[in-house]
């Protein structure tokens, strides 16, 4: 299966971290619909992703339809994955030997490591890795964690710093061409965790970085 290329455009016009994506720079932006990562089919529950750049940032902001919004976690680089987040894998160097990822849940906790992977081995998260001056914002249209309520949506705006995330010989430039992985788990009640991916991995983890997009810088 053809792996996906995200053109990411540079932003034309300010964008504040509140976590609602309405500003009008991100009309100019690609939407794009992360699918089940199983299997590539249909998400039960719609998710959409856009990015933007500029000098400093990578912006990237998701809106994810959830009927029940639902998160416990409250300190940093808490284990994010055993809830509902959304996530956000960057590989500067395209060789999946080195990676950041970045996970946000609906309580705007954050979660931020550097992955090394070594051929033939799991992938080793290093924890104490924090990149500075990550900004994340969550809007959240419903109760978290109120599970006898019908909720609708959340979304998430986030600008990663590019000057704490880029591996290779000099800042992104137009043209330039990153890995990319786009993800979200979502737990309904009483069923087995969705797991949705804008390049499915078709694994049961998100950590198979031959399976990351592209993401090419654009004016």
């Amino acid at each position: 299966m053809a792996l996906p290329n995200y053109i990411c455009h540079r932003t034309n016009g300010p964008i504040t971290i509140d976590g609602r994506p309405n500003e009008p720079a991100w009309e100019k932006a690609q939407a794009v619909s992360l699918v089940r990562n199983q299997d590539g089919g249909p998400a039960q529950f719609s998710t959409s992703v856009r990015l933007l750049w500029d000098d400093r940032y990578l912006y990237v902001s998701f809106v994810c339809e959830d009927p029940d919004i639902w998160g416990t976690m409250r300190e940093r680089d808490s284990h994010l994955w055993e809830e509902e987040v959304v996530e956000v894998f960057l590989d500067g160097n395209q060789n999946g030997k080195l990676y950041f990822e970045f996970e946000v849940s609906p309580l705007n906790v954050q979660l931020d490591l550097m992955v090394v992977k070594r051929p033939g081995e799991p992938s080793q998260p290093f924890f104490a890795w924090d990149c500075r001056g990550w900004e994340t914002a969550v809007w959240v249209d419903g109760d978290v964690n109120e599970r006898t309520s019908r909720d609708h949506e959340w979304s998430v705006e986030m600008a990663i710093p590019l000057d704490e995330i880029y591996t290779t010989p000099r800042h992104p430039q137009p043209g330039d061409t990153w890995r990319l992985g786009l993800y979200r788990i979502e737990r309904p009640q009483g069923t087995s965790p969705h797991l949705y991916a804008w390049s499915p991995t078709r694994d049961v983890t998100f950590h198979v970085p031959e399976r990351f997009g592209f993401l090419t810088f654009s004016i």
